[in-house]
């Protein structure tokens, strides 16, 4: 990712010298916070939109939807329709330099691309997922509400609850709380900032794209992180700001001029 971090820079420096919290403390909870920011602000907003759309759109009947067969003269159900997918499913098969698809063969070779299709959806911020648990490592995206059990089987644990920063976040942003797959061809290593003279936090994120995809995802995650560090920005000057006039309230409570 390329962002101008300058301002974001400047006011950490001021941010460390100003709270009471351990620094390294500090700096991981800073990191973890622009990570949730960045996975509520990578596309797509509604991966359930998306994946009907999606659906839709590899679904959709090609060709005479009122065709007969040839050998009843009955119309062609539905099931039987030929539709977008399976063009799609049979043209990757031929430029492999394979026969084409028929039958049973045909038929699961487009349902396995549909269901790749729809899996894809969300690849881009399972890479973030990966990142954020670097520094939490229960982080699941959101959970859903699920009723306690009358009675308890062996081995029962209660669902996690979702985190209040991705809540909070989610509804700042308008982001609808549904989750994507976490693919494996993302990964995301790194190490949180331990005490020390000078804790740093680092982490590397990597995922697999096609050559000619990266100049397109490359306009989907640098836009991202650019509004998630200014927004965090803007969230480090209102906290600082807060405690200058908490700390300048308490030594006004205690006689000193702070004109």
């Amino acid at each position: 990712m390329t962002v101008d971090t300058s301002r974001f820079d400047a006011a950490m420096k001021t941010y460390l010298l100003s709270t009471k919290r351990d620094l390294h403390k500090a700096i991981n909870a800073r990191f973890f916070f622009l990570l949730v920011r960045l996975f509520v602000l990578v596309p797509p907003k509604s991966p359930g939109q998306e994946r009907r759309r999606i659906a839709d759109y590899l679904g959709t009947p090609v060709g005479d939807i009122n065709r007969k067969d040839r050998k009843t003269g009955k119309r062609v159900g539905k099931s039987r329709l030929l539709r977008r997918v399976h063009l799609i499913a049979q043209s990757k098969e031929t430029k492999a330099g394979r026969r084409g698809l028929y039958g049973e063969e045909m038929k699961r070779a487009a349902s396995a691309f549909m269901r790749k299709a729809l899996g894809s959806v969300g690849y881009l911020r399972s890479m973030v997922v990966k990142g954020i648990r670097v520094y939490n490592r229960g982080f699941s995206q959101f959970q859903s509400a699920k009723r306690k059990p009358l009675v308890k089987p062996a081995g029962y644990k209660p669902p996690r609850k979702t985190n209040a920063a991705l809540i909070s976040l989610a509804n700042q942003y308008g982001l609808p709380e549904e989750n994507v797959a976490v693919h494996k061809g993302t990964k995301a290593r790194g190490y949180e900032a331990i005490p020390g003279w000078n804790p740093t936090a680092s982490l590397t994120m990597t995922a697999g794209i096609a050559d000619n995809q990266y100049n397109r995802v490359a306009g989907i995650y640098n836009p991202a992180m650019q509004r998630a560090l200014d927004d965090e920005l803007k969230e480090l000057e209102a906290h600082m700001t807060e405690a200058l006039l908490i700390n300048g309230d308490e030594l006004v409570k205690n006689g000193i001029d702070i004109k």
